[in-house]
């Protein structure tokens, strides 16, 4: 996703921001992300330097995966998440309470913007939102910060039922790309034969892992139910495809590629004993290893809603499939044999 580098012009008694805005960075505040949310609340500095500290109210729930791994990898292509998006933060009550003490900034059309706002008291009374700026907590400050740079302007108060008109506001395929930057995949759990601290020259290398070690498929939701407004998307990732690539051109073939069998209810599962492609290696790997990739290639959907078994969505965005990966340090030696 890409923002407009072009003026921003906001429905409702939105203002207009042009590009080169200087950043609002956000003061002291309570901390409104949801618990277990995507947001981690505290404002908008940085958190430990790395990240953006983003106050969405974005929840990301995630049934299967794993944790410690790192975000999915895109198998093909250029994806990248989006780096910020519009969504509601105070109601006018809060906005009255905590606005002018959060949005504290020395430049006159700072100034000008909260005394008009105060003039109006802020639209309490009135059903609606001020809508603001969220940043990927996941990408780099800088990074993020250069990508939004249209849209580090000031809140915008949008009525009740009103979404953005323009800018990339949250909806159910902002959502989504959510969901797919916070998929985590499991490695594959592959088992060599034979073991690989024992493989042998010119012995092929069979692989396997059942359905009973785990590997399902991994569904992630993201969500938002927050001062009305309420979408939620979920990624489905459905493990497809294994390669073994033998690290070395001393093997023959050097990868090979398997379709797994099973299904969601089951599991997935690869036996590659009786497949016509092994990898085998041709040459001791000597006083070392050779580095043995098991990856797993995932084929990506995403419903506009909270159910994973729900109707797959058409159109934009289209999520590129996934890919995980484990590394095997294989130990090759010439097979010894007694001439009597």
């Amino acid at each position: 996703m890409s923002v407009n580098k072009a003026l921003v012009r906001r429905s409702g008694t939105g203002l207009a921001v042009a590009a080169g805005v200087t950043a609002l960075l956000l003061g002291t505040q309570p901390a409104y992300a949801q618990g277990g949310g995507w947001g981690t609340g505290g404002g908008g500095g940085s958190d430990g330097g790395d990240t953006i500290d983003a106050w969405s109210h974005v929840r990301v729930t995630t049934t299967g995966g794993d944790p410690s791994a790192p975000p999915m990898t895109p198998a093909q292509g250029n994806w990248t998440p989006p780096p910020c998006w519009y969504e509601p933060r105070f109601d006018a009550e809060e906005m009255a309470e905590y606005g002018p003490g959060t949005y504290t900034h020395s430049e006159s059309a700072q100034a000008d913007w909260i005394e008009e706002w105060e003039e109006k008291k802020w639209n309490q009374g009135k059903d609606g939102a001020w809508w603001d700026v969220a940043y990927n907590k996941d990408m780099g400050k800088d990074e993020a910060f250069q990508a939004c740079e249209i849209l580090q302007g000031n809140p915008f108060w949008m009525d009740q039922g009103d979404i953005p008109d323009d800018g990339p506001s949250i909806s159910p395929e902002m959502l989504a790309e959510i969901a797919y930057n916070a998929t985590k995949l499991p490695a594959p759990p592959v088992k060599l034969k034979p073991d690989p601290a024992l493989q042998k020259v010119n012995l092929p290398v069979h692989a396997t892992f059942r359905s009973e070690t785990g590997i399902q498929r991994v569904a992630t939701t993201a969500s938002i139910d927050y001062l009305g407004v309420q979408y939620a998307a979920t990624t489905v990732a459905t493990p497809k495809r294994l390669r073994i690539g033998a690290g070395t051109g001393y093997a023959e073939p050097q990868s090979c590629t398997y379709e797994l069998s099973g299904s969601g209810a089951t599991g997935y599962d690869v036996d590659t004993a009786d497949a016509a492609c092994n990898v085998t290696y041709r040459k001791s790997s000597g006083g070392g290893t050779y580095p043995l990739e098991a990856s797993l290639t995932w084929e990506v959907h995403w419903t506009a809603s909270a159910d994973p078994d729900g109707p797959v969505a058409q159109g934009d965005p289209q999520l590129p499939d996934g890919m995980s990966s484990g590394t095997y340090d294989v130990t090759v030696k010439e097979i010894q044999t007694v001439v009597r």
